[in-house]
């Protein structure tokens, strides 16, 4: 209900409001991060004009993307943004590959690439 009346507002007033929820434990194991990891009701994801999950890199990741590393374009990722849904947007279904510094919570991104690793 919280869900659907801030998305209410946001049409009222023409604004942007940004929100988070918790992930449910098959988050970890997950190939294409997306509105099935959200925790609690998927109503939640039916409102949303944009969703994302923010996930730490894993080894797997950085041997799957070692073609796109290897001309020393870019650094290595620590961060991943999964963008599953973009309303009226060009891209979804997507990782942005993201240099984070935890210390001063800054995040750079760098390259974006599908689900399967390649880069748009």
């Amino acid at each position: 209900m919280l869900s659907a009346r801030l998305k209410d507002i946001c049409n009222k007033y023409g604004i942007f409001i940004m929100s988070a929820t918790q992930l449910n434990g098959a988050y970890v194991d997950s190939d294409s991060p997306d509105q099935n990891l959200l925790r609690g009701s998927k109503a939640i994801a039916d409102k949303i004009d944009w969703g994302s999950i923010l996930l730490t890199v894993t080894k797997e990741d950085i041997d799957n993307l070692q073609q796109i590393l290897t001309n020393n374009t870019f650094d290595k990722p620590n961060l991943k943004l999964s963008i599953y849904k973009n309303r009226r947007g060009r891209y979804k279904d997507i990782y942005l590959w993201c240099k984070a510094n935890l210390g001063t919570c800054r995040i750079k991104p760098m390259f974006a690439t599908t689900y399967n690793y390649e880069i748009i």
